[in-house]
């Protein structure tokens, strides 16, 4: 039987604490610990934890620095903090699905806090997941990894809160799909009142920065820590679905928490089916979803399909529809779908997840029937098109090629700096399959084991993904810009920065050259491109 822990003694002066920041707050955190006597297991959230005193960690430090020598004992305590921070970040998105994934990413830090580890003070946390933008500084009273044992300071002429930092990068890291390095500042060690850390993604810290490097190194996974699709586990995205999803993240979970059914839109192939499974896991639908195709779909499918849903069930919940294509669907069948979507009783969550691969402006404008459009509106999501987001196209392609040499057996090859960036240049007529062909004809050419460069990366685009393979609305540029405008908007800072990066790719990353091409001055450039990362 499990017994709840006595009643915690709490200093008064501190009180106030437990209750500050998102949810969960340290005193949800600390209601949620269990004890099992029979079973010896101490559980948060039915997670196994342990207990133990501030000894066993400086144990362990120094005797790694014993070993080792204290540079590889740093290495190896950033990376078991890294890996730490990544695993929490998993739980507490596993635990608490319905919960704001702004309160989720700020919760690393009342966990921290909670751990005994330290007390966080935040300065200032600026995050903004669909724009990939990321800066935080943060004040670490009494930090455990700074004291030498009984509260008294190490001694040290560096900073010394090694798997803290690991930790920090390490949680920041999962919820942005892209590596966050935080660096210690000030330590206590040094003889400050308290520790100071600064975090931020590693682009923003620069490509040349020791840490970064270290950390690309030496401290980053070599493979994904998070779960493949298919695999058991909470509903958390992999690193290349967080980065290609994070424009409808949060309308995905806000979506899984209405019994609504939803519309996942978006001009090609932007990774629509990649949240319809992302928003199903986050509903809870732990069953294969029925699977619908446009085209292909009749109203006899179509019935049988609610029908299914209709089945009295034992204890599981009813499985979700995922229409794919919905725009493609025959006249008679979307009549059919409207009248089913309003007759339907009310459930506890999204039973029907449909897919299109038009922009809701178009759909709105007659690319279904206004009745089904009625019903599916007030959920919509969509996604932008892969040409109007140049400036995450390198991050996504370094994760997407992570997963696929996974998915081969292969082992993942090394990666210049700026190999990728030209793929702002280079037309995607079929968006993320075209993407994906780019990138496993990378890996295969990769077999010989030299590196992934930006010449291997213009060389397998201009063969898989021609410019004369654009569409003529593309060509005309014109015409281009009028379609992009008449499906809901122009991404003006990314198509700049599209044009910047084909221009430094054609000028092989020279930034006189790169401003000629343009018509610019050499200091226009480079202040573009800095304002640009900032």
């Amino acid at each position: 039987m499990k017994s709840p822990l006595l009643a915690l003694r709490i200093n008064l002066d501190s009180a106030g604490l437990l209750d500050r920041g998102g949810r969960p707050t340290v005193r949800e955190l600390l209601g949620g610990l269990q004890f099992d006597a029979a079973t010896g297991a101490l559980r948060l959230n039915q997670a196994r934890v342990t207990l133990q005193t501030a000894a066993a960690d400086r144990i362990l430090r120094r005797e790694l620095v014993q070993m080792l020598g204290e540079e590889e004992a740093r290495v190896f305590l950033l990376r078991r903090g890294f890996q730490m921070g990544h695993h929490d970040a998993a739980f507490v998105a596993r635990s608490w699905p319905a919960l704001d994934r702004g309160d989720a990413f700020t919760a690393g830090t009342r966990l921290h806090m909670f751990s005994g580890i330290v007390r966080v003070e935040t300065l200032h946390n600026d995050f903004d997941f669909a724009r990939g933008r990321f800066s935080a500084e943060f004040l670490w009273h009494n930090s455990i990894e700074a004291e030498s044992g009984d509260d008294l300071p190490r001694h040290s002429d560096r900073p010394l809160c090694w798997q803290q930092l690991g930790y920090a990068s390490g949680y920041a890291s999962f919820f942005f799909g892209a590596p966050v390095i935080y660096k210690e500042t000030a330590c206590m060690g040094q003889g400050h009142r308290a520790c100071r850390v600064v975090g931020r993604l590693a682009t923003g810290w620069g490509e040349d920065d020791p840490e970064v490097i270290l950390f690309r190194n030496r401290i980053l996974p070599t493979a994904p820590v998070v779960r493949r699709r298919g695999q058991a586990g909470g509903p958390v995205p992999e690193a290349a679905d967080a980065l290609l999803l994070a424009p409808v993240l949060r309308g995905l979970e806000r979506a899984a928490r209405l019994p609504l059914p939803a519309l996942i839109a978006g001009a090609g192939s932007c990774g629509q089916e990649l949240a319809a499974a992302h928003l199903i896991r986050l509903a809870g639908g732990a069953e294969v979803p029925l699977r619908l195709h446009g085209p292909s779909c009749t109203i006899e499918a179509l019935r049988a399909a609610f029908a299914q849903q209709r089945k009295p069930r034992r204890k599981d919940a009813a499985p979700p529809i995922l229409l794919e294509g919905v725009e493609a669907l025959p006249t008679e069948v979307q009549a059919e779908l409207a009248h089913e979507l309003s007759e339907g009783e009310v459930q506890a969550r999204p039973l029907l997840v449909a897919t299109s691969a038009l922009t809701l402006g178009r759909l709105a404008g007659g690319g279904i029937a206004f009745a089904l459009w009625a019903r599916l509106a007030p959920l919509a999501q969509e996604l932008p098109a892969l040409s109007s987001r140049a400036a995450d196209l390198p991050r996504l392609a370094v994760a997407l090629l992570e997963r696929l040499a996974g998915q081969l057996g292969l082992d993942q090859p090394e990666v210049e700096p700026g190999a990728f960036d030209l793929l702002a240049a280079v037309p995607l007529p079929g968006g993320l399959a075209t993407l994906e062909a780019v990138l496993t004809a990378i890996l295969v050419e990769a077999l010989d084991g030299q590196p992934v460069t930006a010449a291997r990366v213009r060389g397998v685009s201009d063969r898989i993904a021609p410019a004369a393979a654009a569409s003529g609305a593309e060509l005309d540029l014109d015409g281009w810009i009028a379609a992009r405008l008449d499906e809901g908007g122009f991404a003006l800072d990314a198509h700049e920065a599209r044009i910047r990066r084909a221009a430094l790719a054609r000028a092989g990353g020279n930034l006189s050259a790169a401003a000629r091409l343009l018509g610019i001055s050499r200091a226009q450039l480079a202040y573009r491109e800095k304002a640009a990362k900032e």
